[in-house]
């Protein structure tokens, strides 16, 4: 697990399948504005931070700090299992995500 903002930011972009240069376009900032973040472990401005945040769904708090510290976003750091099935969906074609998103809800609607 990361240590610092851009580490979290990182693992997050992994996880949701978000490229660097996705989230510099979406947030509004260089890629160079990210790339040099990262290499210099510093941590943005507030309105920066707190887009980046938003671009990924979760807290300012967690990006800074690493922990979830409303119910909003409780449950966001992840098990190695979970991230791991996570890492595997994101591989998937679009064609196979949906029909496990498919088969999930058929699982649900079963118990």
């Amino acid at each position: 697990m990361a240590d610092n903002f851009w580490g979290r930011v990182l693992e997050l972009c992994e996880w949701k399948g978000i490229s660097r240069k996705e989230l510099s376009a979406k947030v509004g900032i260089s890629y160079s504005s990210i790339h040099n973040g990262i290499k210099l472990n510093s941590i943005p401005s507030a309105d920066i931070a707190l887009n980046v945040a938003h671009e990924l769904n979760t807290s300012v708090e967690y990006l800074v700090k690493g922990v979830c510290v409303s119910e909003a976003t409780r449950g966001c750091e992840l098990s190695s299992e979970n991230r791991t099935l996570m890492e595997q969906y994101n591989m998937l074609t679009e064609f196979n995500k949906q029909t496990i998103q498919e088969l999930t809800q058929s699982l649900l609607r079963r118990q």
